[in-house]
């Protein structure tokens, strides 16, 4: 994007962007709204080129591509409270409010990019959705970790349920280490183990592009203890459970339950 990203609504996710991005002496200019005025200013103390605004107005006012990250019941009210000129683009990282509702909001006509950056743009790992296509918005958050482009709106919501499953993974990772303890681990020891376990595991998908069939099937033998757990656990009535969470949460960030 541009030399000038404002960002309101200054929390976890768009705290993990402005660090991932100043990561990089070539990074562009930030400009914070003041809402969260503790992390805006770390992040001010922490970085160059990044400055705490007055107020939203002001963000927008500075800036060519605003990223919205405010909660979905804040969208009305700080969106009503802003002049946005027709020459910017909203960025949303906003869950559940699609394109046409941000444009009911927005007289001036701007352009509207969704998006669903996740943690480890931090760390320029994370693979960012994008909806509609935008070449500088992708162009940013290349430098982060990388994008992929929805066709449709609906497909970029389907990404938008799967984000609702990274704290079902920690969960399973916490289940693993209470059977631990149940066993006579002590809960620190237990936690060290399965951490060091699957922490390899991660690194495996950050570094290759290999299908999960063939994850799966590397890391089984036929009659082995990983097959056994497999199947046993993971099994058709589980993948079809998941599958119905999974559909019940695209019906309510698509609107349509």
């Amino acid at each position: 994007m541009g030399t000038g990203i404002g960002i309101i609504g200054v929390g976890e996710i768009s705290s993990a962007i402005v660090q991932g991005a100043c990561s990089s002496d070539d990074h562009p200019d930030f400009f914070l709204s003041p809402r969260n005025v503790r992390r805006s200013a770390q992040l001010a103390r922490d970085f160059d080129r990044v400055e705490v605004c007055t107020s939203n107005q002001d963000v927008v006012d500075r800036s060519e591509h605003i990223i919205l990250a405010v909660l979905p019941e804040q969208t009305e009210a700080v969106l009503s409270e802003l002049s946005i000129p027709a020459d910017r683009t909203i960025v949303s990282a906003i869950a559940g409010i699609s394109t046409d509702t941000l444009a009911s909001l927005l007289p001036k006509s701007p352009s509207i990019v969704r998006v669903i950056p996740l943690p480890p743009v931090r760390e320029r790992r994370g693979v960012t959705p994008v909806y509609p296509g935008h070449s500088e918005v992708e162009r940013f958050f290349d430098t982060l970790g990388g994008t992929v482009v929805a066709t449709t709106e609906e497909l970029f919501s389907t990404l938008s349920a799967t984000t609702a499953t990274m704290s079902s993974y920690y969960a399973f990772l916490q289940g693993i280490a209470d059977w631990l303890v149940e066993q006579g681990w002590e809960r620190a020891a237990a936690e060290r183990i399965v951490r060091g376990q699957f922490a390899g595991l991660g690194n495996t998908l950050a570094t290759t592009d290999t299908p999960f069939s063939d994850l799966v099937k590397g890391h089984e033998t036929l009659g082995g203890l990983n097959e056994m757990l497999h199947r046993e656990w993971m099994d058709a009535n589980n993948h079809a459970a998941l599958a119905r969470s999974l559909d019940r949460i695209f019906a309510r960030v698509s609107g349509s339950d």
